[in-house]
């Protein structure tokens, strides 16, 4: 007959592996894996989190999980011994390798086994980062990425910034309130991304990709606060670092660490302690600037300036020069003028006493043939008054007829003669009009005559101080000689 088969309850169940797992396994037992999913109990202090075991290529999947719990009569003694032994600045965190001491228990109401823990060998965390870090710098240097940041240009005036961080933490007030009390038109695109946690190295190399994209974003930046040396180890991940290194844009780092330096600083265009650090260094850089400018400006005005006054003073010497210049031409001009108008009026008088001598000569002439004429009229009449004598009516009317016909000749000859000698006096004094003195004023010209009367054709006539009189077409003009030029 078989043996029968124990029938317990789930609770029994339960107890009963919670024992064999005691007595397999021992009182407690070393165990190494990486920190998932950390909680901490508000209340209660007590801290929750998965230890996992990943494979040993890169991913994010893992091969085992167990779940720990860390409480506060255990976690805070461990942190005391931490503190005697001189480790300052290990915090747990998500993503850290630990080797831990733990006891293997089983949850009865739930069925459910975890690792009680009791201690966490901080060397060995230590040594796993220090391990990643130094496979990390390896990795960077053998594809020549460590340099590769720094070589990009930094914008000379980079007034937009892309920031990566925490919206609200004290790193982006601390960043923040530096750029908004600098007065300079500073244009922040903010990457809201966890700092620390599990999700900070695929949140951070996110922002890094997105803000690469604005085409207006001079520079990216990555701050956190201050925090534990632990808190460190996600940027010296190899994802953040190549996407430093390859992102085509300069990015600076300020992680709030003063003495450990992460990888990522290394491989970023510049690193800064602080994010305070990182906002005055753009602040310096714009009034760097704007200083320049304002300084070439300065001396702009002042080359400008000093330009002006020389132009302005060779403009005074050749104005003077000019002035003096015209006023000799001028002199030479009007002497000239003052010749050729005395000289005209000299030709004028000439020629209206030649047209005068013409003119007498035609009236002679005219009056001796008029003379003539008549004698040989009365001649005439002379013959008729005797022919009228001897043959008085018919006579007498044929020498009428004779008469009248000799009038009318003489009237015509006489009105030829004098129509064409008054053509001839008014085409004289046409020419006489435009020689006259008062028509040669009116085109602009003036006649000078000394304290005597006499018109002046020469500078040499007059003295300095003499008085002179200068004759317009519209009134006259009385000076004192100033100067004068030969």
């Amino acid at each position: 007959m078989a043996n029968a088969v124990t029938c317990l309850s789930v609770s029994e169940l339960n107890e009963r592996a919670r024992e064999a797992l005691s007595a397999g396994l021992g009182p407690d037992v070393w165990v190494v894996g990486e920190i998932h999913g950390l909680k901490v109990h508000a209340k209660s202090g007590h801290i929750y989190f998965d230890l996992v075991e990943k494979p040993v290529t890169a991913s994010d999947q893992y091969i085992a999980k167990v779940s720990c719990a860390f409480f506060r009569g255990s976690y805070v003694p461990w942190q005391r011994s931490l503190s005697s032994l001189g480790i300052q600045g290990f915090e747990l965190t998500s993503g850290i390798a630990v080797k831990l001491r733990a006891r293997v228990d089983l949850f009865v109401k739930e069925g459910r086994y975890q690792l009680i823990v009791s201690e966490i060998d901080p060397s060995y965390t230590l040594g796993a980062i220090a391990r990643r870090r130094a496979q990390t710098i390896e990795t960077l240097k053998a594809g020549g990425l460590m340099e590769r940041n720094k070589a990009l240009p930094l914008s000379a005036i980079p007034l937009h910034i892309g920031l990566i961080t925490s919206r609200g933490s004290a790193a982006y007030q601390d960043f923040t309130s530096i750029i908004l009390k600098s007065g300079f038109s500073f244009c922040i695109t903010l990457y809201d991304a966890h700092m620390q946690g599990e999700s900070t190295i695929k949140e951070v190399t996110q922002g890094i990709r997105a803000l690469e994209r604005y085409p207006d974003v001079d520079t990216i930046v990555i701050i956190r606060g201050g925090g534990a040396k632990t808190d460190l180890f996600v940027f010296d991940d190899i994802s953040i670092c190549r996407t430093i290194a390859a992102c085509s844009k300069p990015v600076f780092t300020g992680i709030g660490h003063e003495i450990d330096l992460s990888v990522s600083d290394m491989v970023a265009h510049r690193y800064f302690v602080t994010p305070t650090d990182a906002a005055r260094f753009f602040v310096s850089q714009v009034g760097g600037v704007c200083s320049f400018l304002e300084e070439a400006s300065a001396a702009l005005n002042y080359s400008a300036l000093s330009a002006f006054n020389k132009s302005s003073g060779r403009l005074g010497l050749a104005a003077t020069r000019l002035a003096f210049l015209s006023q000799r031409y001028s002199s030479r001009a009007r002497s000239t003028l003052e010749a050729k108008a005395s000289a005209l009026l000299t030709k004028g008088l000439t020629l209206m006493a030649t047209h005068d001598r013409r003119l007498l000569k035609v009236l002679s002439a005219f009056t001796h043939q008029a003379t003539t004429f008549i004698h040989a009229q009365y001649s005439i009449l002379d013959q008729a008054f005797l022919g009228l004598k001897l043959n008085s009516s018919t006579l007498l009317k044929h020498l009428g007829h004779e008469l009248q016909r000799g009038h009318s000749l003489m009237l015509k000859e006489i009105s030829d003669g004098l129509a064409e000698n008054l053509k001839t006096l008014d085409s004289y004094e046409k020419e006489l009009h435009l020689l006259e003195p008062r028509v040669t004023l009116q085109r602009g010209y003036s006649i000078t005559r000394d304290k005597t009367g006499r018109t002046l054709r020469d500078s040499n006539d007059v003295v300095r101080d003499d008085h002179i009189t200068t004759v317009l077409t519209k009134g006259t003009i009385h000076s004192v000689v100033y100067d004068k030029e030969p």
